[in-house]
C-alpha cells in the first residue's frame, strides 16, 4: 500500500484546474467540477451538520427517515454481511467519508477513490491516513489502483449520479482490481420505479441537448444494469429493489480476470 499512498501524494499537487479540464473534456459530463463545488459550498448550505454527506438521510429515496436510519441500513444489509477484517475494500465515489467510516470499521485496509479532491480532503479530515489510502480518480480509468489488490469494491450513493455508459464503463475495468472473494457492492438509480420517475420529471428539462449538470439524477434501470453485468460476467448475489425503493442495489462477484 506504501506506493499507492506516494503515487496519490503526488497526485493531490496536481493543479486543480489541470484535472476539473481533463475530467469534463473526458467525460463530456464534469463530474468533477460538481462534486468540488458542492464540497466547498456544503458548509455555507449545512451549517449544523458535523460531516459532509450527514445531509444524505434516505428520505427522497423511501429508505429511511434519519439519517441515522440511513446508516444503520446500509451498515446492516451491505456492509457488515459481506466485509471482513482481511479485506481490502475499495469505494469508488466516497463523498464525505459516510459509508468509508462503515468500510474502516468492518473492513481491513481502505482504499477512497474519488473524482473531487475536495470530497478526498473531506473523508481525509473524518478517517485520516491510519490503513487508508486516497486516490484521485479521473472518470475514465481505474489506472491508479493496482490491479490484484482489492477483495471488495463498495460504490454507493454514487452510481445514482453517473450516466450509464460511465457505469459500464467503471463495470468493464473494476474485475483487474479485485482480487480473493470479488465481491461488489453497487447502488445505482432507477427511473421505472415511482420515485425514480418523479426525480426524472424534476430534472428532465434542465439536462438537455447532451448536456448534464454533474450532479443529476442518472437516466438508469434494473434491467439495464442487469445486461451490463450479464454481458461483463459477473455472477449476481443479490438483486434489491426494496432497501432503497428509488433505486436499486446489488451484491455480486466480479468475473477472474
Amino acid at each position: 500500500m506504501t506506493s499507492v499512498k506516494w503515487l496519490v501524494r503526488g497526485l493531490f499537487r496536481e493543479p486543480a484546474s489541470a484535472t476539473k479540464s481533463r475530467a469534463a473534456t473526458a467525460s463530456g459530463v464534469d463530474y468533477e467540477g460538481a462534486w468540488s463545488e458542492y464540497a466547498r459550498d456544503w458548509r455555507k448550505r449545512f451549517p449544523s451538520l458535523r460531516y459532509l454527506g450527514d445531509e444524505w438521510n434516505g428520505t427522497e429515496s423511501g429508505a429511511a427517515t434519519s439519517v441515522e436510519e440511513y446508516t444503520e441500513l446500509i451498515r446492516d444489509r451491505f456492509v457488515s454481511p459481506y466485509i471482513e477484517k482481511t479485506d481490502t475494500v475499495l469505494e469508488i465515489g466516497v463523498g464525505g467519508g459516510r459509508t468509508a467510516v462503515l468500510l474502516k470499521e468492518f473492513g481491513g485496509d481502505l482504499v477512497c477513490a474519488d473524482i473531487s479532491r475536495e470530497m478526498l480532503e473531506a473523508t481525509r479530515s473524518r478517517l485520516g491516513d491510519d490503513g487508508v489510502t486516497y486516490v484521485k480518480l479521473n472518470g475514465r480509468t481505474l489506472n491508479n489502483i493496482p490491479a490484484g489488490s482489492v477483495d471488495v469494491c463498495f460504490c454507493f450513493d454514487t452510481m445514482v449520479h453517473i450516466e450509464s455508459r460511465d457505469i459500464f464503463n467503471y463495470l468493464y475495468r473494476i474485475p483487474k482490481l479485485m482480487r480473493g472473494k470479488r465481491t461488489c457492492i453497487f447502488h445505482h438509480s432507477n427511473i421505472l420505479s415511482e420515485r425514480g420517475w418523479q426525480r426524472f420529471l424534476k430534472e428532465w428539462d434542465k439536462n438537455l441537448m447532451g448536456v448534464r449538470h454533474g450532479r443529476s439524477f442518472s437516466v438508469m434501470t434494473d434491467e439495464i444494469m442487469q445486461k451490463f453485468l450479464d454481458h461483463l460476467g459477473y455472477e449476481v448475489i443479490v438483486k434489491d429493489l426494496e432497501s432503497v425503493p428509488r433505486d436499486c442495489v446489488w451484491v455480486v462477484r466480479a468475473p477472474a480476470v
